[in-house]
C-alpha cells in the first residue's frame, strides 16, 4: 500500500479560519490521500482557504509549502479504531472510524477537530468545527456544510475572550448554485468583553475570476488557471456603531 499527502506544514502558525465568502466554484487547497491497494483510489480531504476576522482589517492566508511523502508505514491503524498519521516533525492527523477528525501538534496540543463526512472519493469539512491556540484556548468554532463554512461563527484571542462573531448565510447564485456569504451584523468586542464595534453587511452578487490550483491526472503537475465565477461578496451595510472601552458610543457612521 503505498499514500501520498499535500499538506501545510505551518498550520500550527497560520490562521485558517473561515471565508466571509465563498464562491459556488472556488476550488481549494487539499490534503491529498492517494492509496494504491489492487488498483487506485484517491481520497481527498478538502480544507479551504480561509479569510480570518480580525478588528482591524481581514488577513488572508495561505500556505508557504506543502509535504509529499510516500511510505507503507505513513499511516497507523489504532488499536481502538481509525488510524493516524504524522506530517513532517511537528503534525499528527488522526481519524475515528465514524470520520472524526483531529490535528495535534508534537506535544500532543489539540489545534483543530470536527466531523467529516466520507463520499465516494472525498473526505469534506462537514458539522461542526473548532480551533484551538496550542494553549488549549478556543480559537474559532463554526460549522460546514461539505467544506463550506454557514450559520454562526466565534473568534477569541489567545486569552480565550470573545473576539468577534457573525453568520454566514447559504444563497443561491442566478445560475442556481449555491454560495456561502457573511451577511447580517458582525459584533466585534474589546479584550473586556464589552462591545467594541456593531458591523452590518449585505451579501453583493457580482461577476469575477477565481484562481484555482489544477492538477493534471497524467502528469500530476499543478498550474494555476483563472475561471469564472458568479459568487456573492459582503458589502457594509447600514449604519455601524463604535464604542468606547467604558461601552459608551464614541460615533456612528452610515455605510
Amino acid at each position: 500500500m503505498r499514500f501520498r499527502f499535500l499538506f501545510d506544514e505551518t498550520r500550527e502558525a497560520s490562521s485558517n479560519i473561515v471565508s466571509p465568502c465563498s464562491s459556488p466554484k472556488k476550488i481549494t487547497k487539499k490534503l491529498n490521500l492517494i492509496s494504491t491497494f489492487g488498483g487506485m483510489k484517491k481520497i481527498y480531504f478538502l480544507a479551504a482557504f480561509f479569510v480570518t476576522a480580525h478588528i482591524a482589517a481581514a488577513q488572508k492566508t495561505t500556505p508557504l509549502y506543502e509535504t509529499y511523502f510516500s511510505h507503507p508505514d505513513d499511516m497507523v491503524q489504532d488499536e481502538g479504531g481509525g488510524y493516524h498519521f504524522t506530517v513532517g516533525d511537528t503534525l499528527k492527523v488522526s481519524m475515528s472510524d465514524d470520520g472524526y477528525y483531529k490535528l495535534t501538534n508534537d506535544r500532543a496540543q489539540l489545534l483543530e477537530e470536527g466531523d467529516t463526512d466520507e463520499g465516494d472519493n472525498e473526505f469534506t469539512r462537514h458539522g461542526k468545527w473548532m480551533e484551538y491556540y496550542p494553549s488549549g484556548n478556543m480559537k474559532a468554532s463554526g460549522n460546514y456544510f461539505h467544506n463550506k463554512p454557514y450559520g454562526h461563527w466565534m473568534f477569541f484571542d489567545e486569552a480565550g475572550k470573545l473576539q468577534s462573531e457573525f453568520d454566514i448565510l447559504v444563497l443561491t447564485a442566478e445560475d442556481g448554485t449555491t454560495a456561502y456569504c457573511k451577511a447580517g451584523s458582525e459584533t466585534v468586542y474589546y479584550s473586556n468583553g464589552k462591545v467594541r464595534e456593531e458591523r452590518f453587511y449585505k451579501a453583493e452578487p457580482y461577476n469575477g475570476e477565481e484562481r484555482v490550483l489544477v492538477e493534471d491526472p497524467a502528469t500530476e503537475k499543478k498550474s494555476w488557471s483563472k475561471v469564472a465565477v458568479k459568487a456573492f461578496r459582503p458589502k457594509p451595510f447600514g449604519t455601524w456603531v463604535y464604542y468606547a472601552p467604558d461601552g459608551k458610543v464614541d460615533k456612528r457612521e452610515d455605510k
